[in-house]
């Protein structure tokens, strides 16, 4: 048997060309017959390998990280974890500031989130008339919204309350308090953040 130098075929001994590939077999004649050819590696080289693992955790790790700012930016609760403890963050009402008294007034208020509520109570004075409590809320620029109060001669002299909620931009707002026969009035200012 001959084993040809090229492809490593095994052929007769009496063979001038290679079965399968037809190389020249009595070309190298001090060769010897039985020549084996090396084994050839099978698989992926171990640097090869070492690289696929790194593009895997690279793609993983971008996913996860997108992952995370997308959440973060799509307006939804975010859970942090430090220290093996899960901290979640949520939104909610947080009382700025409050106000009492029984004539007009004007006052000035910071909010820090994008929403923010003013809750307007008062209670009217006994004197079978006409008594009112109403404010405007407004920015540097114009009056936002306004809410009333009203009692006629005839109601009941209960406490009444009135809820405005309002969306903008964290900054300085003001309120205009108007009382009219009042005994007592509150305004108490509520943000969301």
């Amino acid at each position: 048997m001959v084993n040809c130098l090229n492809c490593g075929n095994r052929n007769d001994s009496d063979a001038k060309y290679c079965e399968k590939c037809g190389a020249n077999l009595k070309r190298y004649p001090g060769i010897s017959k039985t020549y084996h050819r090396p084994p050839v590696k099978e698989g992926m080289a171990t640097s090869t390998k070492v690289l696929i693992i790194a593009c895997i955790v690279l793609v993983a790790g971008l996913g996860l990280a997108i992952g995370l700012l997308w959440q973060t930016n799509s307006g939804t609760p975010v859970s942090v974890s430090q220290t093996g403890e899960q901290v979640t963050y949520k939104a909610s009402w947080h009382e700025v500031t409050s106000f009492t008294g029984t004539y007009n007034d004007y006052r000035s208020f910071q909010t820090k989130g994008k929403r923010f509520k003013v809750v307007m109570s008062a209670t009217p004075i006994l004197n079978y008339d006409t008594n009112s409590m109403s404010v405007d809320i407004s920015n540097s620029n114009s009056i936002l919204s306004s809410g009333s109060l009203d009692w006629g001669a005839t109601d009941a002299l209960t406490t009444k309350e009135k809820t405005i909620e309002l969306t903008g931009p964290p900054g300085t707002y003001w309120i205009n308090i108007y009382a009219m026969e009042l005994e007592s009035w509150t305004v108490k200012i509520y943000d969301y953040y």
